[in-house]
């Protein structure tokens, strides 16, 4: 079938590449109120790093297993691990390989038979806390999207494909207040290439009806 012929090629793909293995550094907190968190990930040598997104309650997830009073055994996470002992690192290991519309796509991949199987990337960072998992990106997707993590201790700078949709719009709001319209430029043609559906194409029209409004305001002032 066609879905066996890309996991066949996929398998080659993961077989032949360049990965760079990542640690779970914690979670950091989006400021203005955010309904969202950042998982930071960095590499071995801590130099530089990524930040994957995530919704509170997986923010809460992970916040449960870092606790000093953690008591997580009867969760299911855990539960499913312990009747699973092949849910190892010897035998299993997280792989993100891609980024599409502002997610990263990671892969469980089972190191004894390469199936892949596809997670959500939270969740795929979660499990490898709960199981002792390694975690790798692509080596060239990493360098891509890594920051050095000297510059970012304080602030953590996201590629904008690395934005959520909604990120992205309240980003181009706030830059608009803020009459940055080179940032805000950028941020209206990344939500462009991504519109694909029509409520997100009328979001599009509304903010950049307030761009242009904006940017003429200033022209005229």
């Amino acid at each position: 079938s066609d879905q066996r012929k890309h996991n066949c090629i996929l398998i080659n793909r993961i077989e032949l590449m360049s990965k760079a293995q990542l640690i779970y550094e914690g979670v950091s907190q989006i400021v203005g109120g955010s309904e969202l968190g950042l998982l930071v990930l960095s590499d071995l040598t801590h130099t530089r790093q990524i930040a994957i997104v995530c919704d509170k309650h997986m923010e809460y997830e992970l916040g449960l297993r870092t606790g000093e009073k953690s008591v997580t055994e009867r969760l299911l996470p855990e539960v499913l691990c312990s009747v699973n002992p092949m849910m190892t690192s010897e035998h299993y290991e997280i792989l993100f390989n891609s980024i599409i519309d502002g997610q990263y796509k990671a892969l469980l991949v089972n190191k004894d038979d390469l199936t892949l199987t596809p997670i959500r990337a939270s969740d795929a960072i979660l499990l490898a806390h709960v199981a002792k998992l390694n975690i790798f990106m692509e080596e060239h997707l990493f360098k891509r999207q890594s920051v050095d993590s000297s510059v970012s201790q304080n602030k953590m700078a996201l590629p904008l494909n690395a934005l959520s949709f909604e990120m992205l719009h309240h980003a181009l709001e706030k830059a608009i207040e803020d009459e940055n319209y080179e940032l805000a430029s950028m941020l209206r043609d990344e939500m462009k290439n991504r519109a694909k559906e029509p409520c997100l194409r009328q979001l599009i029209k509304n903010t950049e009806l307030l761009y242009r409004t904006s940017f003429l305001k200033k022209t005229i002032l």
